[in-house]
């Protein structure tokens, strides 16, 4: 049993020195690389099977998507990216234990900052490619929707702006959101400039009103948004920190 322990031991910390390793960083790197440009020929290769992919949740889209064959780069590219974050966990904690002093804190754990940003932008990416939701919705005037369970949405009002030429110049779409548990809340929408509830955003596609007054209503749930976003801003701080510490120690 003694025995088991010990080489099992080992293991773990040849383990960890892998995860360590620059060499195993660099390796990742360009396995990504080298996958990414595969997957770029088969994007070429085959535009209308890939055409959805932006359209739909990316781990929704691969579920619905049965033919391995084609798809095999993603799931490696997604595994590659998985043992790069283990990495850069596994890196910033080692450097944040070894470097960890009150002197000049902020320069001195600023690379470690940004490896931490990108780890919040890659948590973020994958919360919303797994519980990311987006659907295209027709409406017509007066007329009320399900989107989810539990949500739905009424179109109240369609403008049309038009110039003189009669070519449409601007539109805006006016609704309510509904939700179980929660007040109706109204908003109106125009091309770039788009409303948000909670974690769903509204995006006006476009709109008609002959013969009938309708819109087209992207909705869209990114609960990703917020930890992506926040990642960006430590990766900026980081960056920024890094940057003046290079130029203090020159000066």
């Amino acid at each position: 049993m003694k025995g088991r322990t010990v080489s099992f031991l080992r293991a773990m910390k040849t383990l960890l020195h892998m995860f360590l390793s620059l060499k195993t960083v660099f390796a990742l790197f360009l396995a990504c690389m080298a996958i990414l440009f595969v997957g770029s020929l088969s994007l070429t290769s085959n535009l209308a099977f890939f055409s959805g992919i932006d359209e739909t949740p990316l781990f929704v889209w691969l579920s619905n998507t049965g033919k391995i064959g084609t798809i095999w780069w993603i799931y490696t590219l997604i595994l590659l990216l998985v043992f790069l974050a283990v990495s850069t966990l596994l890196c910033t904690g080692e450097a944040l234990i070894a470097r960890f002093t009150m002197q000049r804190l902020f320069l001195k754990l600023s690379p470690q900052i940004m490896h931490i940003g990108v780890l919040f932008i890659m948590l973020g990416h994958l919360l919303t490619a797994s519980m990311g939701f987006k659907s295209d919705v027709l409406i017509k005037k007066g007329e009320t929707r399900a989107v989810t369970d539990g949500t739905g949405i009424s179109l109240k009002e369609v403008t049309v702006w038009k110039d003189r030429n009669g070519y449409d110049t601007d539109w805006e779409a006016i609704f309510t959101w509904s939700q179980i548990g929660g007040e109706p809340r109204e908003a109106a929408i125009r091309p770039a400039r788009p409303s948000y509830f909670g974690d769903f955003g509204f995006y006006s596609k476009a709109v008609v009103i002959s013969p009938e007054a309708a819109a087209l209503i992207r909705v869209c749930r990114d609960p990703g948004a917020k930890w992506g976003l926040f990642g960006g801003m430590l990766l900026s701080l980081g960056g920024i920190g890094f940057l003046f510490g290079r130029f203090a120690e020159d000066h």
